[in-house]
């Protein structure tokens, strides 16, 4: 398919993909024969039907999956200009389990690629930092991941060696993942403050240790190689040398799992949550706003996601709050030394659908005064911070496809005012196969 008709054929998919939760629904309470088309909703990933040697596969050891995500959003109100871009995401998979293949007891082979394509909204029309568009990456085909783990005692401890994205590891919790735009995965700001690799399309030489010491607290250490490499559309991931100029990135992180008593009743288990507090610390030669350089940045962070009621004993169903602050106090080297970030999401709550989620978010970023005294003596304004709100509503049409409606409020695009707020509205379509 030509890539220009590529955003209209993606459009009309996801008219078409509106109304299947409906058909979704209907297949799952037939108590029947289940037909091909029901059979194929009902699937885990959507070439199950279509590859059946790949169990074969997957028995003896070998994984092979992926994904596509394409986010398709316009802005008719606001912004530099109005518009309506598609970007779109590809991602192919490979684990290797070493013990089934070669007895090596808890080894693995990771080793992933990416084509991403598209136009990103935010650039293009917008005009604003905290992206709108979640799959926004390097606009190129990518070998992304690729290293080798090793896990003792039930995967409560292990080390992964290879070459990896920060934002696989670090500063990253489950709700963000759901999101079509501004958490994005993770802390938007991580990378406007430090060197930052956010997803598989940017990866480069790492380690990370994570031990487990007790049954709810867990412990992450990663140092990466911090390289403008890994930004060059040309290299497609594939210069994986360690240049005269090139710094290190480090991580640590402490988790915390919780079980909150469920005031209501409906969870006598406990409400499940997780919180993580953790900081960087790079050295590299990184400009100051106001001219010279450091040889080192530093910050700190805290983010946590907790389920505050369910709607019954072992369900999923229930609302789930989360929060993100980032503090990054080098005010020459951190466009946004302070963010904060929350939200939440009801999984459930329409009664026919239980996989589904209602999702609200706020994402904040105070601008430093170092990048603000720069943009005003540029002429460019006087920034002071950015505010995105967002809506979402994630339909699990099928376990391997959801197709998401978002809208989204871009408060004080770039910081400064001179931008009109914008409006946002669209789709995100999701695909494991």
């Amino acid at each position: 398919m030509a890539s220009k008709n590529r955003p209209a054929f993606l459009a009309a998919a996801a008219l078409f993909l509106a109304a299947a939760p409906v058909w979704a629904g209907a297949a799952q309470e037939n108590t029947g024969p289940v037909s091909l088309w029901e059979g194929w909703l009902q699937g885990d990933r959507a070439l199950d039907g279509f590859l059946p040697h790949r169990k074969d596969l997957e028995d003896h050891g070998i994984f092979l999956g992926g994904s596509y995500t394409a986010d398709l959003l316009g802005n008719p109100v606001g912004g530099r200009s109005r518009g309506f871009d598609y970007f779109g995401q590809l991602q192919l998979l490979l684990v290797a389990e070493m013990e089934k293949l070669v007895g090596w007891r808890g080894g693995y082979f990771v080793a992933g690629m990416l084509d991403s394509a598209g136009t990103d909204l935010s650039q293009s029309h917008i005009g604003n930092f905290f992206d709108v568009a979640e799959v926004s990456a390097l606009p190129t085909v990518v070998l992304g991941q690729l290293y080798f783990e090793q896990r003792w005692n039930d995967g409560k401890h292990s080390l992964k060696l290879g070459r990896m994205a920060m934002g696989q590891d670090f500063v990253a919790m489950d709700m963000f993942n759901l999101y079509v735009g501004g958490i994005d995965g993770h802390t938007p700001v991580m990378g406007y403050n430090t060197f930052w690799t956010s997803s598989a399309t940017r990866c480069t030489w790492a380690a990370v240790l994570k031990t487990e010491p007790a049954e709810d607290w867990a412990l992450k250490l990663g140092i990466y190689q911090a390289t403008k490499a890994c930004s060059v559309v040309a290299n497609h991931g594939l210069n994986m040398e360690f240049g005269p100029d090139d710094g290190i990135q480090m991580f640590g992180e402490a988790g915390l799992k919780t079980r909150l008593i469920d005031p209501w009743g409906g969870a006598p288990e406990g409400l499940p949550g997780n919180h993580k507090f953790g900081g960087y610390w790079s050295s590299w030669d990184y400009a100051e706003f106001g001219g010279g350089s450091s040889p080192y940045t530093y910050g700190f962070y805290w983010i946590g996601q907790q389920m505050a009621w369910r709607e019954r004993a072992g369900s999923d169903e229930g609302v789930t709050l989360w929060y993100s602050f980032v503090y990054a106090p080098q005010t020459e080297l951190a466009q946004f030394p302070f963010f904060t970030g929350a939200g939440g999401g009801w999984q459930g709550a329409l009664p026919s659908r239980p996989q589904d989620w209602i999702l609200f978010g706020s994402y904040f970023g105070s601008v430093g005064r170092g990048f603000a005294s720069a943009q005003e003596n540029s002429g460019l304004g006087d920034p002071t911070y950015e505010w995105v709100l967002e809506w979402d509503y994630r339909a699990q049409v099928a376990p391997w496809l959801y197709v998401m409606p978002s809208v989204q409020y871009v408060i004080r695009p770039g910081g400064t005012g001179g931008i009109p707020n914008a409006l946002v509205i669209g789709a995100e379509i999701g695909v494991t196969f």
